[in-house]
C-alpha cells in the first residue's frame, strides 16, 4: 500500500472508532435508532480500515493482504455502508417509499458484488479490469455517500431559508453544509479509488500522487464529520459571528 494512502486510512480509522464510540454512548442514553445506526456505521468503517491496514503496517506494505483479511475488511466496510443507508433513510426519508427501495438496491448490489468478486478470487473486489462484479459493488458502495451529499446540500438550502426568518440556528444550518461537503468529498474519493485500482492492476505498484489524493480525501471529510457532531467552542463562536443577526418578527 502506498504510504500516503496508509496514513490517511489509519487516521480515518482511529477517528471513526472514536466518533463511533461516542455516538454509541449517546445511543445508549437516547435509545434512538438513528444514533445506533450511525454509531454502527462509524465503528464498522474504522474496524475495516484497521483490519486491512494492520497487514500493511506489520507485514509487507507492497503486497496484497491474505484473502481472509481482505475479505473480512471489505465485508465489515459494506456492513457499515448498509447501516449508513438505513441511517439516511431513517433521518431524512422515513416516509418516502422510494428510499426503502434504494436501500434494498444498495444491499443487493453490495452482497452480489462481494459474493461475485469472491467467486472469481478477487477477495477485496479491487480489480476493475478482470472482475465485472467490481462495478456494481463500487456503485452501491458510492450510492450511500452520494445520497448523503444530496440530502446535506438540499437541507442546507432549506435551512438557509429558515435562518433568514430566524427559524434555524446558525450551527444547525452549518451542520447540513458540512454533511453535504463530507459526502461530496467521499464520492470524489470513490472515483479516485477507481484510478488507484486501475494503476495497481496495470503496473503492480501504487501511485504516490494518487495516494496523496486518497490521503486528503480520507482526512478532510472525517474532520468535517467531527465538526458536525463535536464542534469546539471556538468553532461555534466563529459560526455565530460569521452568520450575523437573523431576521426577527414581532407581533402587533
Amino acid at each position: 500500500m502506498e504510504t500516503y494512502t496508509l496514513v490517511g486510512e489509519v487516521v480515518a480509522g482511529f477517528t471513526y472508532l472514536w466518533m463511533g464510540a461516542q455516538l454509541f454512548r449517546l445511543g445508549l442514553r437516547s435509545r434512538q435508532t438513528p444514533d445506533r445506526l450511525l454509531s454502527a456505521t462509524l465503528l464498522a468503517w474504522g474496524l475495516s480500515y484497521l483490519l486491512y491496514d494492520a497487514f500493511a503496517v506489520f507485514g509487507d506494505r507492497d503486497a496484497q493482504p491474505p484473502p481472509w483479511i481482505g475479505f473480512s475488511s471489505v465485508l465489515v466496510m459494506y456492513l457499515g455502508s448498509i447501516a449508513f443507508a438505513f441511517f439516511t433513510r431513517s433521518v431524512f426519508r422515513s416516509r418516502d417509499g422510494w428510499a426503502g427501495w434504494l436501500v434494498a438496491a444498495i444491499v443487493a448490489g453490495l452482497v452480489t458484488g462481494l459474493a461475485g468478486s469472491a467467486l472469481l478470487g478477487d477477495w477485496t473486489g479491487g480489480d476493475p479490469i478482470g472482475n465485472p462484479w467490481y462495478w456494481p459493488k463500487w456503485a452501491c458502495g458510492a450510492a450511500p455517500l452520494a445520497w448523503m451529499a444530496a440530502e446535506g446540500f438540499l437541507h442546507y438550502a432549506r435551512a438557509r431559508q429558515r435562518r433568514r426568518l430566524g427559524l434555524c440556528e446558525p450551527l444547525d444550518c452549518n451542520r447540513y453544509l458540512l454533511w453535504g461537503l463530507a459526502g461530496g468529498l467521499w464520492v470524489v474519493l470513490e472515483f479516485v479509488v477507481i484510478g488507484q485500482d486501475l494503476v495497481y492492476q496495470r503496473t503492480g505498484a501504487w501511485s504516490a500522487s494518487v495516494g496523496l489524493a486518497v490521503c486528503w480525501l480520507e482526512i478532510i471529510p472525517v474532520a468535517l464529520i467531527w465538526l458536525v457532531f463535536f464542534p469546539p467552542v471556538a468553532y461555534r463562536r466563529w459560526i455565530d459571528r460569521r452568520s450575523g443577526p437573523a431576521a426577527s418578527f414581532q407581533s402587533n
